[in-house]
């Protein structure tokens, strides 16, 4: 455990996704405001902020062919959580909020910029606790996105030109991870599969739609939660491999 800890603190530049969460989170606060418990089912809600500097996302075959070859994809989201726990060992969840991407990429000499507007993203999935052992909790989450967006601008080698440009983005992903309790923190580390895809449409500069994919579909994901058991959960997640994001979720047991 101290390996996931020396993890976690050599990035501490970064805490400030679609993020995985804690594994254990299903049972991290075991107190809540107003409903007691012993009760089988509580509800919490949450804030949370993601930030990606670059997905590591690339052109479809169809792109690459026409000399499109993407530098990066960066992706900023504010959202908010409900989340439905059951007998603290099942979340079912949902998050609405602003979401915006920014793709960066070259076609022969020229470099576009773009962005789309900040419009909202509709997330859902579940989280189960398969079991714990001692101080060891591990857990599976699976969740789906939907974003659609138009832009905000485009530029081609720094110089603003009109647009009706279109952005898609769904997502399925499914995360394994394992967290241990150390006093009041729960490092957690752990692997997440995305089958993601964004599409870019009406490009005034491309004869078809852009298709972008994750190079890897496999990353990790490491981070940690702070409570003291009783109302208040703080999270801080770093993802690296496939993407290189963080993500900040503050989150209140009701």
């Amino acid at each position: 455990m101290k390996f996931l800890l020396l993890l976690f603190f050599l990035f501490p530049h970064l805490i400030f996704s679609a993020p995985a969460g804690n594994p254990s989170n299903p049972a991290i606060i075991e107190e809540g405001f107003v409903i007691p418990d012993t009760k089988w089912v509580n509800f919490r809600l949450g804030y949370q902020v993601y930030d990606a500097e670059d997905l590591v996302m690339q052109f479809d075959d169809l792109a690459k062919e026409n000399d499109f070859y993407l530098r990066k994809v960066k992706a900023f989201s504010n959202t908010g959580i409900f989340t439905l726990n059951i007998k603290e060992r099942l979340d079912l969840y949902t998050e609405i909020g602003s979401y915006r991407i920014e793709p960066e990429f070259r076609n022969l000499s020229s470099l576009y910029v773009t962005k789309s507007e900040n419009d909202i993203i509709y997330r859902g999935g579940a989280k189960l606790i398969l079991f714990e052992v001692f101080d060891f909790t591990l857990a599976a989450d699976i969740k789906y996105s939907r974003f659609w967006a138009s832009s905000s601008f485009l530029t081609r080698n720094d110089r603003p030109i009109n647009d009706d440009l279109k952005f898609s983005l769904k997502e399925w992903q499914i995360a394994v991870g394992l967290a241990q309790k150390i006093s009041i923190l729960r490092p957690y580390i752990g692997i997440a599969y995305r089958d993601t895809q964004i599409e870019i449409k009406n490009a005034p500069f491309a004869i078809t739609d852009l298709q972008l994919t994750f190079e890897k579909k496999a990353g990790l994901f490491l981070g940690t939660s702070a409570s003291l058991g009783s109302y208040v959960l703080i999270n801080g997640e770093v993802r690296l491999i496939n993407e290189r994001a963080t993500s900040l979720l503050v989150e209140l047991r009701f």
